[in-house]
């Protein structure tokens, strides 16, 4: 039985999460991967064929770790609790998650070299998209009885736009989220949520 691995992928990508976060994925590099992490360089590519593939990783298991719980507290029957509990969960998981934060909401996928990725780390981001994608259709249709783009625009606003628009800056200055910053965009968020319900009120009341 071999001896296990000294240097473990856990170990490597919580480097390069810490990297990125302070300088952009765009100027990591395995050498500081291998500072930060204490992992030889040699082991850093016994595991990740080239940096690309560590953005991948890097980029992919963040989303996931977030969009799993998001995605999950948005399931709910109440489509008006369920969409501020997913609002909520943003804001917890932001001051939980710093660095996972400045990574997710200040970066677009493009930022981690999106396109040198090997076609393995492609489908996983597919699949990602399209749990989000279904999950957003799936509320937007309790929420308003409809799924169309203006629909789902309205509701992408609400949960999505809104809470990265209003984080981003306290994201930027390493701010603490403060509750009162908090209780306003819970406000905001339920106000558009209410404003997208109405949709299918006035919709029922035609027919």
């Amino acid at each position: 039985m071999g001896r296990p691995a000294r240097f473990n992928e856990a170990a490597i990508l919580a480097g390069a999460r810490r990297v990125s976060a302070e300088v952009g994925p765009q100027n990591l590099t395995i050498a500081a991967v291998a500072e930060r992490s204490g992992a030889p360089v040699g082991s850093i590519y016994h595991r990740y064929k080239s940096r690309d593939e560590i953005l991948a990783s890097l980029w992919l298991d963040v989303v996931g770790e977030f969009q799993e719980r998001f995605l999950a507290a948005l399931d709910g029957s109440d489509p008006m609790r369920s969409g501020l509990a997913a609002v909520r969960y943003v804001c917890d998981w932001v001051r939980e998650h710093p660095v996972e934060a400045r990574l997710l909401l200040l970066h677009r996928r493009e930022d981690f070299a999106a396109d040198g990725w090997p076609l393995s780390y492609r489908r996983r981001a597919r699949e990602l998209e399209r749990r989000a994608a279904e999950s957003l259709r799936a509320y937007a249709l309790r929420l308003i009885g409809r799924d169309g783009a203006p629909e789902l625009r309205e509701v992408r606003f609400a949960l999505v736009d809104l809470p990265t628009a209003a984080l981003r800056r306290d994201i930027e200055a390493e701010a603490s989220i403060s509750h009162a910053s908090q209780s306003l965009l819970l406000e905001t968020c339920s106000f558009s949520l209410r404003r997208a319900a109405r949709r299918r009120r006035n919709t029922a009341g035609r027919r």
